[in-house]
């Protein structure tokens, strides 16, 4: 993809000459739409906290769990990002194609599953969560609301994965980590790959107690 044909897919997201996304409320002022999405996309993740999809854990569980928190808001919900985007440090997965970001998932998604049959302990088990949100943060598979899926897809995926461990079933606890120390630990993860894990194993709680 040419930077011109990028910067054209970038302007197809908002309102003509603003910086409001376009959203299924029709509403063309930042703030207003902002609180809005947060209120709804707060909603949903406290229905997901009573309910967790039952989808698997895979890309499609994914996929669908942007869906039904953004749905109300962005007509995009539940679709792969159009455009590369980048970030102050660093970016994201540039691609060609949005099937370079399908092939990614899918690869990401294998490679956790066999580690997790290889899985015999928490520590290692942190280690999956760890190197599976770094993953997924870096795929930035949507346009929106990557972090608040991202987020909600490990901690049910911790919950499901963790069922049939020997070390029992455990809950990533997001209010236990730090989400400043945590993106400055992705920042640096390809050096040193161990110190996010530290943090979501800090974070895990056993099912059914309080830490």
């Amino acid at each position: 993809m040419t930077d011109r044909e990028n910067d054209i897919r970038w302007a197809e997201y908002f309102y003509p000459n603003t910086n409001v996304l376009i959203n299924n409320y029709g509403v063309k002022n930042y703030d207003e739409l902002k609180r809005i999405e947060m209120t709804n996309s707060f909603d949903r993740l406290l229905e997901l906290d009573e309910n967790p999809l039952n989808l698997g854990c895979g890309k499609k569980h994914l996929i669908e769990l942007h869906r039904y928190i953004f749905e109300d808001v962005y007509p995009f919900a539940g679709k792969y990002r159009t455009v590369n985007m980048t970030k102050q440090h660093g970016g994201f997965l540039f691609f060609d194609d949005q099937e370079d970001i399908d092939i990614y998932l899918n690869e990401l998604f294998n490679e956790t599953e066999e580690r997790l049959n290889n899985c015999h302990s928490l520590n290692e088990f942190s280690d999956i969560l760890a190197n599976l949100y770094t993953k997924l943060i870096y795929c930035h598979p949507f346009r929106e609301g990557n972090g608040r899926t991202i987020r909600e897809f490990v901690r049910e995926f911790s919950l499901e994965k963790s069922k049939n461990m020997s070390f029992g079933q455990v809950e990533l606890d997001w209010r236990d980590i730090n989400k400043n120390e945590l993106d400055e630990y992705i920042e640096v993860a390809h050096i040193f790959p161990g110190a996010t894990a530290i943090l979501f194993n800090k974070a895990l709680r056993e099912v059914g107690k309080t830490k």
